[in-house]
């Protein structure tokens, strides 16, 4: 066991000096992942959807995190916080965390990704029913607090970037 954890130790020095230690990181993170499950089931989702909904109207604000204002990231760690689980807190952190879904695979519970016109991912959202012919997601607007939104119209169906399906993390 020893001999093995040298070897890594190595295996990540050598990627350092020869790749950036960046990569290291993600080598590291991505060990992290692969311990991670995808499977929430529908009580989990009943009741992050239950706290989710709680702050429909509640205002914008930017690193809000509770009923006197949410960002967008801020509305999904809440969630998740409120119901013992563990996300990252950042919009950018949460797009590392869970695994690429296509559109038409996509499930209630997945997290929805949006850029602006710089194509920076600078929103995300938690998809909250799908219907026939529609996609609707939960999220904290700027202009409009929280609120459920279409996916596949308007703006957002302009500026959606990605989907994925978060890690499941208990917090301890």
């Amino acid at each position: 066991m020893l001999f093995m954890c040298k070897k890594i130790v190595i295996l990540l020095l050598v990627l350092c000096v020869s790749q950036g230690c960046k990569t290291i990181y993600n080598t590291v993170h991505l060990f992290n992942k692969k311990n991670l499950s995808t499977n929430f089931n529908n009580n989990d989702l009943e009741q992050l959807f239950k706290s989710g909904f709680s702050y429909l109207g509640v205002p914008y604000r930017l690193g809000g995190t509770d009923k006197n204002g949410l960002d967008c990231s801020g509305l999904l760690f809440t969630m998740y916080d409120s119901n013992s689980f563990q996300i990252p807190r950042t919009t950018s952190q949460q797009l590392e965390f869970g695994l690429p879904v296509s559109i038409d695979q996509i499930q209630r519970g997945d997290w929805v990704f949006f850029s602006n016109q710089s194509r920076i991912i600078n929103h995300v959202g938690i998809v909250s029913n799908i219907g026939k012919d529609s996609i609707l997601f939960l999220h904290a607007s700027t202009s409009k607090g929280v609120r459920e939104d279409e996916l596949l119209k308007g703006y957002w169906h302009y500026s959606f970037v990605k989907v994925i399906r978060p890690f499941k993390q208990i917090k301890f």
